[in-house]
């Protein structure tokens, strides 16, 4: 079966995330919280409070609104691959009001080192009803995610997400609505209800620049596709306002340090000298 990225509105989106190259991915923004489980491989990530690493088998809890860097480790075989349930912030919040919670959420990210047999078996299963046709029923979609939340909760995980802190973090999350977009300077102002002058403004107070931001949000979003999909690159590059093949790589390897085909097994690196990860 095609592996594609599968959304439902106001539930979660799905994907399965396979690499053949072992590389390290510096600044990713996550918008949403995530679950992640590790079938192949392993995972090191270092966010704010420093560095975790989650080995094949174990689950990783992530909140959303931050930046991490990422190293993608290979087993045995030559391969990481790893399952990822992102959460709706409005359905995680909506549970939230109506479940008093008991637990603290955490800082950053949890490691679940050795998920219930009952839970990852839930876990599977949602996994694979969200991604198979016919879609699973909204409703029933949700409450399978929810039952998600309340696993977590057994394990003394709860999730939660940062709202954008940030004009850049809220100029991103505009740009994800519709990543292929020109998003003239003019429009985004007018989204985020201030003029050009204002925009270019608080942004060069928070050291970004529009047209930056708009190209880095192109290729994480690409990355994920690269990952979690089987699409072609000529098509995903498209899919991200590049109609030039070549212009596409080149911008990818400026902001990750290797070629787009790398992800899909094409070149071989052990880690990426911009954020260190897995060079040990």
């Amino acid at each position: 079966m095609e592996r594609t990225i599968r959304s439902y509105p106001g539930v979660g989106i799905a994907g399965h995330l396979i690499q053949h190259s072992a590389l390290c991915v510096p600044s990713i923004y996550v918008s949403r919280p995530c679950l992640i489980y590790v079938s192949q491989g392993y995972n090191i990530l270092r966010t704010r409070e420093g560095e975790l690493r989650i080995e094949q088998g174990e689950m990783l809890a992530l909140n959303g609104g931050q930046t991490l860097d990422v190293y993608n480790g290979l087993d045995e075989k030559g391969l990481y691959a790893s399952k990822a349930i992102a959460c709706d912030p409005a359905l995680l919040a909506d549970f939230s009001r109506e479940h008093t919670p008991l637990l603290s959420p955490v800082a950053s990210a949890a490691i679940i080192p050795d998920p219930a047999n009952q839970f990852a078996h839930s876990f599977d299963c949602f996994f694979d009803a969200l991604m198979t046709s016919p879609a699973l029923p909204a409703p029933i979609a949700r409450h399978r995610m929810q039952e998600q939340i309340l696993w977590l909760a057994q394990h003394g995980v709860r999730l939660h997400t940062t709202p954008p802190a940030t004009l850049s973090q809220q100029v991103r999350e505009l740009l994800l609505t519709d990543i292929a977009h020109p998003w003239p300077a003019a429009v985004v102002a007018e989204r985020l209800e201030m003029n050009e002058v204002m925009l270019r403004r608080r942004l060069a107070a928070e050291a970004e620049v529009l047209r930056n931001i708009i190209a880095d949000t192109r290729m994480t979003h690409a990355l994920h596709l690269l990952q979690n999909t089987d699409a072609a690159i000529a098509a995903i590059a498209q899919s991200v306002g590049y109609e030039s093949g070549s212009r596409f790589a080149e911008r990818f390897r400026k902001r990750f340090g290797f070629l787009p085909t790398a992800i899909r097994g094409h070149h071989r690196q052990a880690a990426c000298p911009d954020c260190s990860l897995g060079s040990n």
